[in-house]
């Protein structure tokens, strides 16, 4: 993999993820070495935006989880639930969020957006229904989780996907 210089928020955290993926090495057998590779491979990038209103986001801070699944599952369809990483200041922070169709992040716990996002976009009802069952769906506690390493080795079923933002470009 060629070092980049990433001039923006977005292109450090796709660099983030792309180091931490290959360092991690291969897992003979699994569909991806890392949740950085699952992201890689599935996620997709999601543009800064303010809150809709022009207001202060309502969720309660350190609740992006919570607040992001009850949000997307109360939208009816409009939004999808997505989980991954968030780019604030200096560093890539585990965080969770929704999306529309428009692309843009509708971060519900910070006040002012991050610099970027790159998430797994999944289905409202989905993320509601697994978070209740075993919490977060690729993080716990600085950690992956347990349905994250399942997702690593066995691959990420894809009904549970939603198409919105942008696809992570390739490598060169």
């Amino acid at each position: 993999m060629p070092h980049t210089e990433p001039a923006t928020a977005e292109g450090e955290l796709v660099d983030h993820l792309r180091r931490d993926a290959t360092w991690r090495g291969e897992r003979p057998g699994w569909a991806h070495n890392s949740v950085a590779a699952l992201l890689l491979a599935h996620g997709r990038l999601f543009t800064p935006a303010p809150w809709p209103d022009g207001g202060t986001p309502p969720g309660e801070p350190g609740k992006c989880y919570v607040e992001a699944a009850s949000w997307a599952w109360a939208s009816e369809g409009e939004l999808a639930y997505v989980e991954g990483f968030a780019w604030d200041i200096a560093w890539p922070v585990e965080h969770a969020w929704c999306a529309g169709p428009d692309g843009n992040a509708r971060d519900l716990t910070w006040p002012r957006p991050g610099g970027a996002y790159l998430g797994l976009p999944v289905r409202a009802e989905d993320a509601r229904r697994i978070m209740c069952e075993r919490g977060p769906l690729l993080h716990g506690n600085g950690f992956a989780s347990d349905l994250a390493v399942k997702w690593c080795r066995e691959g990420v079923p894809a009904e549970l996907l939603v198409d919105v933002g942008r696809p992570v470009p390739a490598v060169d």
